[in-house]
């Protein structure tokens, strides 16, 4: 059985209006992509510029791709020219440098599980986010509650890997998703990444992914008066 091991990468984190998620999908997929997570969504920005430009569509979903270094150039090339013979945009798409993608593979340039930023920024946090199959989130945060994350947050989603598909990062994708995001502190992050990629539920390929953003800043809302953390 092969170990899970955290590699750098890059997330591609595309906004499209509803309906569009799958053939962008399709598009990435044919110039190098294996695959994406698509959540629904819905915008509530009104801007008289945005109308004019069609982004202010109350349907919304919400692509995220990870991709490797390598595969990052094609992939921006596809996206500049996703439906430029239209009149109107469609979306928007943005680049995401992360780091400690879990993923199970023994031949690759891994690290170990620190926590690692990689920009020095005033807030020592980072969000976890791992994406599972359907029914696992749960379990993955109760293990992460153990290594001392204190909560997180569940977020339906569906996959478009098919038996066919090349796989992702060494990942056969299933249509059903859970996504779980977990906010922890400095020194935590390392401890939480290991203790979730020993967990047996993940030990088969396909069953989960997780990788880390570094947060910039947050502030707790409601209650007392809030003050910026940093």
């Amino acid at each position: 059985m092969s170990n899970i091991l955290p590699v750098d990468g890059k997330l591609l984190l595309s906004i499209v209006r509803g309906g569009l998620g799958e053939d962008l999908v399709k598009n990435l997929k044919e110039n190098g992509s294996s695959g994406s997570t698509i959540v629904l969504a819905r915008g509530v920005i009104e801007n008289p510029l945005l109308h004019a430009l069609s982004l202010d569509d109350a349907e919304k979903e919400i692509v995220f791709t990870l991709v490797s270094d390598n595969q990052l150039k094609d992939l921006l090339e596809t996206l500049s020219g996703y439906k430029a013979h239209k009149r109107h945009s469609c979306g928007l798409s943005m680049v995401i440098d992360i780091h400690s993608i879990l993923r199970h593979d023994t031949h690759v340039e891994s690290k170990d599980f620190k926590d690692e930023r990689s920009n020095t920024m005033d807030s020592p946090h980072t969000l976890i986010t791992c994406i599972v199959n359907k029914g696992l989130a749960d379990e993955v945060m109760d293990a992460a509650r153990k290594a001392g994350a204190t909560g997180g947050t569940i977020v339906g989603a569906r996959g478009t890997g098919k038996e066919e598909d090349v796989k992702f990062f060494g990942i056969q994708l299933v249509p059903e998703k859970e996504m779980l995001l977990i906010l922890v502190g400095s020194g935590l992050t390392g401890i939480v990444l290991e203790t979730i990629s020993k967990l047996p539920c993940l030990a088969q390929p396909g069953s989960g992914i997780a990788y880390c953003t570094d947060v910039e800043r947050f502030m707790v809302l409601g209650g007392k008066k809030t003050t910026l953390k940093k």
